[in-house]
């Protein structure tokens, strides 16, 4: 979270901020965001949106980047229990002084989400976002449609019961953020306490049996809408396939560098506040140093393409700096999708279900829907009867390239014109 100032700047704005604008609409100034005092940062201009780059690029929201929200530590994980994951810096205030910020997250009933949980909450910004970042859901359609977004064709009983819990994780987390914003009209700091997400609802045709209907979706809490309404989410420089390939904490490091690099051409830190911030929960400063090194090492050795180099280096007070340097510059502009795809009907939804099915991957949602709403239910139905003779003949390589041709083909037919995506 960010405290508001008088001068106005061109970062990113904070939570805290939008909620503030939301309450206050009057309040002028938007915030900087803090420098970190404890090591020298190299800056450098912010960096130019890059389209084409952004549109393959991963998403995701500033603070939830930057502050812990996980345990990835199994075997921390008991010791902790269910005290809050805290983080807690001081940074230039309005007139100038120093002033304390703290951000607890307090677990709900179901406790902390571990590595399922935080790539459970990257598919639902990404899915989110290519629903057009509007309204208070996320359909999410069925949860096999969710591990099919990671290619995921064969979860067990015991996958799909973790994701449920994840979900119920997510919905529990209770944010307690201190001086999370400046009011300037009530001159005030303010304390803000908020949530993700809200209810989660799903749909079964049966009583009996785990059959869903695709109708499955998950309320967004006030506070998240107004984050991509109002500020947007900032792509990450790299594909969520890249994404799903990395390990736990190498996929945490990647977004909160994804952060810092769309400011920064250099960042450095101490050892032991980044551990606190991804978090890294080991006891020994040596072990905690192996972790990061190993964490960092991964990134480098995956060739996350925002990431150049990685070394420690010792302060003048003998402390252990992280030092990473910037390789591709991430398009940080935070912004929402160009296209957005209007709600579908219940049918449509459960025809976009089948398609994801059918070629076996949920990519291209924006894509498919433009599909269903230009054509309608009868072609579609017709493109998928003609895909699976296809696939009965035959060996068919690219189910997802073949149904984009019977569309295109069925389009010309009907002389409707549909766009956005090349056939494989």
């Amino acid at each position: 979270m960010q405290l508001r100032k008088e001068k106005r700047s061109n970062k990113p704005s904070s939570i805290g901020d939008i909620l503030g604008n939301v309450a206050t609409p009057y309040v002028s100034g938007r915030p900087q965001t803090p420098k970190n005092h404890s090591t020298r940062q190299l800056e450098n201009k912010p960096p130019v949106d890059d389209q084409s780059e952004a549109e393959e690029s991963g998403r995701y929201d500033f603070d939830l980047a930057e502050f812990p929200l996980f345990r990835l530590c199994r075997s921390n994980a008991g010791k902790h229990g269910r005290d809050p994951l805290v983080y807690a810096d001081r940074i230039k205030g309005r007139d100038g002084s120093p002033v304390s910020r703290e951000w607890k997250v307090f677990p709900g009933a179901f406790g902390f989400g571990g590595s399922s949980a935080q790539v459970l909450l990257y598919d639902l910004i990404q899915l989110y976002l290519e629903q057009g970042g509007e309204g208070a859901q996320i359909q999410f359609g069925t949860l096999r449609s969710l591990f099919l977004r990671r290619g995921e064709r064969n979860p067990s009983s015991r996958d799909y019961d973790r994701m449920r819990r994840d979900i119920d994780v997510l919905r529990g987390y209770d944010f307690h953020c201190k001086n999370a914003f400046w009011d300037n009209r009530r001159g005030s700091y303010v304390d803000m306490n908020w949530r993700l997400f809200g209810s989660v609802f799903y749909f079964r045709p049966s009583l009996d049996g785990d059959e869903e209907h695709p109708f499955g979706f998950l309320e967004v809490s006030p506070v998240l809408q107004q984050v991509a309404q109002r500020r947007g989410f900032f792509a990450l420089g790299f594909s969520n396939r890249l994404f799903y390939s990395l390990k736990p904490l190498e996929q945490r490091l990647a977004v909160y560098l994804a952060k810092k690099f769309s400011s920064q051409q250099m960042h450095r830190r101490f050892v032991e506040d980044l551990a606190r911030a991804l978090p890294i929960e080991a006891t020994r400063p040596r072990d905690t140093r192996a972790i990061l090194r190993g964490a960092a090492e991964g990134l480098l050795s995956r060739e996350l393409p925002i990431l150049r180099a990685f070394r420690f280096e010792e302060s003048a007070d003998g402390r252990m700096v992280a030092v990473f340097e910037r390789g591709a510059r991430p398009a940080g502009k935070a912004a929402r999708l160009a296209v957005v795809l209007r709600p579908l009907s219940e049918q449509g939804n459960y025809l976009l279900e089948r398609i994801a099915t059918e070629i076996n991957s949920t990519a291209d949602r924006l894509w498919w829907g433009q599909c269903i709403e230009r054509l309608g239910i009868g072609p579609i139905e017709r493109a998928l009867g003609q895909l699976r003779e296809a696939r009965q003949s035959g060996n068919v390589r690219n189910p997802g390239g073949l149904l984009t041709k019977i569309l295109k083909d069925l389009a010309r037919e009907k002389g409707i014109a549909l766009s956005g995506r090349a056939i494989e």
